[in-house]
This record gives C-alpha cells, structure tokens and sequence, in this order.
C-alpha cells in the first residue's frame, strides 16, 4: 500500500476481505496491536470491518485494564473479548457471510 508502514501492518492494508482482516487480527502479535493501535483502528473502520473494531476495542481494554490479584483483567473485560474473539474466529473460518449479523 505504501512505504510508510511496516510489512505487518500493510499485510492488514493490503488484506482483500473481511476473512483476511479477521485472520490478521488474530494472529498478529499484541505487542504490534498496542504499538500501532491508532493506525490498525484506521485501516479496520476505512473498511467498514465492525465485528474487527469490537475485537480490537476489547483487545486493547484487556490488555489496558488493571489486573486482579490473580493476575488477569475483571471478568468483563475477559468475557466482552472472548465473545469478539468468536465472532472474529467465525469471519476468518469463512463462516459468516459479509455483512452478516453474528
């Protein structure tokens, strides 16, 4: 896309479909999701990618929120991401049709 971003992030630039986005999302490390947080919520609205930006969103407020003494975010938190995180594996299995309501 351009010489200004990084290799990963023109992977989700450059990505064709929802199910790639929603792919890339999943596997890319969270240290680049919390670096590069601003352009990735750019490029995930520019294409319309809704059920990305809930996974992103929840993503970023676990990795954000103050942990318990256990060591983990409040359960919240936890369920809201692993409810994104279904939806987002479902896209990038091909099993939910563009614009489908999860």
């Amino acid at each position: 896309m351009t010489s200004m971003l990084l290799p990963i992030i023109e992977d989700l630039a450059d990505a064709p479909d929802h199910e790639a986005r929603a792919r890339w999302l999943l596997e890319v490390p969270l240290a680049v999701i919390i670096r590069d947080q601003v352009t990735i919520h750019r490029l995930l609205s520019a294409a319309g990618f809704h059920e990305g930006l809930a996974y992103f969103a929840a993503e970023i407020a676990a990795l954000s929120a103050r942990r318990g003494r256990d060591g983990l975010a409040p359960n919240t938190i936890r369920m809201t991401l692993e409810y994104a995180r279904i939806g987002v594996q479902v896209i990038a299995r091909g099993g939910a049709e563009k614009g489908a309501v999860l």
